[in-house]
């Protein structure tokens, strides 16, 4: 009979090792996405919960249960793509000749921006590109750069803030904003603090997921735990 060990490793898989070698990567990207969708059914609870209120202490947390949920849902998106090229095994994967070098290295695909891992995805499986001008990857695109917005928060007079204009400019309208900011409140760090924001987060991180599938059609059976996520 033969003993196995089961070593994990660093970057998030375990080897098992004894006759048969078997590579488990976390599904961490799932993770994270049923997270964000706990932390919006709380959010929308609150805001329901204070609807005939007048601005108060309350807004602090639906503040972190909302911020909470925005960046849940962006890590979901980059976890998901990090675990397509790790996958043993994996389609991706295959097509990397050392990659040790080339994903985890200094200039590796690990440290790209998150969309940019997706297209690169997208070009090594010969698939047809994703539309940077639709929907799914604008919303998208904005999810990311409201989660960016919030962990490195700059005022609206801040030089470099026009990446945040543009988010405003992409975000108006796409949701209802919150009901307890003013006309004069910050976009970003009051009127996104809303029901209509995380579930715009999460059907927006779901669409693009879908998109991406669509084209790639890359480990259907993990994906179908995701699509579960929508109901």
């Amino acid at each position: 009979m033969t003993k196995k060990t089961i070593n994990a490793e660093a970057r998030g898989y375990a080897i098992a090792t004894g006759q048969v070698t078997a590579h488990v990567i976390a599904n961490f990207a799932l993770q994270h996405l049923k997270a964000a969708t706990i932390f919006r059914d709380r959010m929308i609870a609150l805001e329901n919960e204070h609807a005939n209120d007048e601005f108060g202490a309350f807004f602090e947390e639906i503040r972190s249960y909302a911020s909470a949920c925005f960046m849940s849902s962006a890590a979901s998106l980059e976890a998901l793509i990090n675990e397509l090229f790790i996958a043993h095994n994996g389609t991706l994967r295959s097509q990397i000749n050392n990659f040790e070098h080339e994903f985890w290295g200094r200039n590796g695909i690990e440290r790209k921006p998150i969309l940019e891992k997706y297209k690169l995805a997208l070009q090594m499986l010969n698939a047809a590109p994703l539309d940077e001008h639709t929907t799914p990857f604008r919303d998208v695109w904005a999810l990311i750069e409201l989660r960016n917005a919030l962990v490195h928060y700059k005022p609206t007079w801040d030089p470099d803030r026009q990446r945040k204009v543009e988010l405003i400019e992409v975000l108006n309208g796409r949701f209802s904003i919150s009901p307890f900011s003013d006309a004069g409140a910050d976009f970003v760090s009051m009127k996104c603090m809303s029901a209509g924001c995380v579930k715009w987060a999460i059907s927006s991180s779901l669409s693009f997921m879908h998109e991406f599938h669509n084209r790639a059609n890359l480990e259907a059976h993990k994906m179908e735990a995701f699509w579960k996520l929508e109901t």
